[in-house]
């Protein structure tokens, strides 16, 4: 079996010169995914037994840590292709065949892409602001959604929408030339400027009944079954993996410099200064019971066991909150020449900010993990006591 993580410490070699000109011009790095899919790297995650690469999600977070530290763009928008997948895969091997045409797709070279975000409602996931018409076979859609990821290349496009007549949340796929569905460049942001997370418009767009993949009833009680669990635990854990990945790359980026550096009328390396070692210690107080934390949650999962909300969006927040925090710290430790743009230290000072964008936010993690602590129904009416 091909050894992923091999890979993709070639791939980093490779991405890491350019990183910096994607960041200033703010492009999509179409050499870099095209040289993933030459490799097989975006059909890592799909089963070996279906043409793809067979790796679980331990490889695929390895993986992505590695390719984060490198080019940040570049592995936050092929995540947004393989968690999916990788997710999807992972239910394969429970016995669920339903992915297996989008399988055999990805093992043939296409690009998945998707927005679950609304530009009206943001990034609640579990809910969609987008209106679908039911129609004879199908339905109409017409709205537009946000932070769709891979937007320049994807050649098939996975969203959600809201019936208008049930209020069921639908989760659907379409090829990127479907009739009336189309990608507008709205990216121009200051983080994680190469991923092409672009808008997508639906101009009467017709989605038959064959493309509806799931649906929730908005009136029934929450669900949380092992589909959602396989969902979002691919999802917390790699992006956890690409934000702790760019700290780790900002870590190694100022222990280095300071190490190799010695000011004027010292005798010894900036590395032995007080303050330096203070910096290089919270780092790694930052660092380790992040990365500790995902490979706890890799363990127990590996084990059989069904993670809960709130395992898996304290996964997410603490990664995240850590990742930058220690990014934080090493631009203290580089000192005044970390915001040249000559040096990366700005570009993973400004991209790790991302990080806490991604669904849940803070806000919603904290809420979902303090009523899990004491016991509260997160459903439970009214939402909080007037007295």
């Amino acid at each position: 079996m091909t050894d992923w993580t091999a890979v993709a410490g070639q791939l980093a070699e490779e991405f890491a010169p350019r990183a910096a000109e994607i960041d200033r011009e703010g492009r999509f790095p179409t050499e870099n995914v095209e040289r993933m899919k030459e490799v097989g790297y975006l059909s890592s995650v799909v089963p070996v037994e279906l043409g793809g690469g067979g790796a679980d999600l331990a490889t695929f977070a390895a993986c992505q840590k590695v390719i984060a530290g490198a080019c940040a763009s570049t592995a936050l928008a092929t995540n947004m292709h393989l968690f999916g997948i990788g997710a999807a895969a992972e239910g394969w091997y429970g016995g669920d065949r339903s992915g297996e045409p989008i399988f055999a797709m990805v093992a043939d070279g296409t690009v998945v892409g998707g927005s679950l975000t609304d530009a009206a409602t943001g990034l609640n996931v579990r809910t969609s602001s987008t209106p679908a018409r039911p129609v004879e076979g199908g339905y109409v859609i017409t709205g537009r959604k946000s932070f769709c990821s891979l937007a320049p290349v994807l050649d098939f496009f996975w969203g959600t929408a809201a019936d208008t007549e049930t209020g069921r949340l639908l989760l659907f796929g379409l090829p990127r030339a479907t009739p009336g569905l189309s990608f507008v460049d709205t990216w121009d942001t200051m983080a994680m400027r190469g991923t092409g997370s672009w808008d997508v418009v639906f101009e009467d767009v017709f989605v038959p009944t064959a493309a509806v993949q799931r649906g929730t009833d908005p009136a029934g009680p929450p669900v949380w079954d092992a589909a959602q669990e396989r969902t979002f635990a691919w999802f917390a854990v790699s992006v956890a993996s690409v934000y702790l990945g760019i700290a780790r790359a900002a870590a190694r980026f100022a222990y280095d410099r300071v190490t190799s550096r010695t000011v004027t009328g010292a005798s010894l390396p900036m590395a032995r200064q007080p303050a330096q070692v203070a910096s290089a210690a919270e780092i790694e107080l930052a660092l380790r019971p992040a990365e500790a934390m995902v490979a706890d949650v890799l363990t127990r999962r590996a084990a059989g066991e069904l993670l809960q909300p709130a395992d898996i969006q304290a996964l997410k927040h603490v990664s995240v909150s850590a990742a930058a925090a220690a990014v934080d710290r090493c631009v203290r430790m580089v000192g005044g020449h970390g915001i040249f743009r000559s040096l990366p230290m700005e570009r993973y000072y400004r991209d790790v900010r991302a990080g806490q964008f991604h669904p849940p936010s803070a806000d919603v993690a904290v809420e979902t993990i303090g009523k899990a602590a004491l016991g509260t129904d997160p459903a439970a009416q009214p939402r909080w006591p007037a007295d």
